[in-house]
């Protein structure tokens, strides 16, 4: 299991879409309240958008492992059950970093790779994506907390300084070492 972390706007997304459509990873969606950005359409691969009648009553159900609420509450999201693993592929959930140990007391000990950019650059994606100002300044006030969270507890990290296609180079040719590499440590092995 793979679990995808970085802070907001770091391009987490961007990879795991490319990593799909290469059949390299088989992202498991979140369910959250937030609301659809612009650039996520029904059914994408990283959320499932509902609001908070539908996620109440699938808590009830217990159809989620775990449930967590973020930027002050202000938006829920849920991991559902797992399905069985997909031989040829990479299991992969996108996730924020303070929540990988829970995640990991689920689940066993994933691979965590953290994919980051500078706040300024997170700043300019957020603005373009519309992010409305009281949203903007909680994202970026957690930006650099996420970021060192992310870096104690991530095997590798990619710094988002490149094209997507570079960035996405380098995290496949990493999970092709590390899937045959039985050693892996954590603590920010650089890429």
């Amino acid at each position: 299991m793979l679990v995808i972390i970085g802070p907001s706007a770091s391009g987490k997304s961007s990879v795991a879409r490319e990593l799909h459509r290469r059949r390299v990873l088989r992202v498991h969606p979140t369910w959250t309240t937030r609301p659809r950005r612009q650039e996520e359409r029904p059914g994408c691969l990283e959320h499932r958008f509902v609001g908070d009648v539908a996620f109440d009553r699938r808590c009830a159900q217990g159809f989620f492992v775990e449930t967590v609420t973020w930027l002050g509450g202000a938006h829920r999201y849920g991991l559902p059950r797992l399905p069985a693993p997909s031989p040829g592929l990479v299991d992969a959930v996108i996730l924020r970093a303070p929540f990988v140990e829970a995640f990991a007391r689920r689940v066993g000990d994933p691979l965590v790779y953290q994919i980051e950019d500078t706040a300024e650059r997170a700043r300019q994606r957020l603005v373009s994506r519309g992010c409305g100002a009281a949203e903007l300044a909680a994202r970026l006030d957690d930006h650099q907390r996420e970021r060192l969270v992310g870096r104690r507890i991530a095997h590798r990290v990619f710094v988002n300084d490149r094209s997507l296609a570079v960035l996405v180079e380098a995290v496949a040719a990493a999970l092709r070492e590390d899937l045959t590499d039985h050693s892996i440590e954590r603590g920010g092995l650089a890429s």
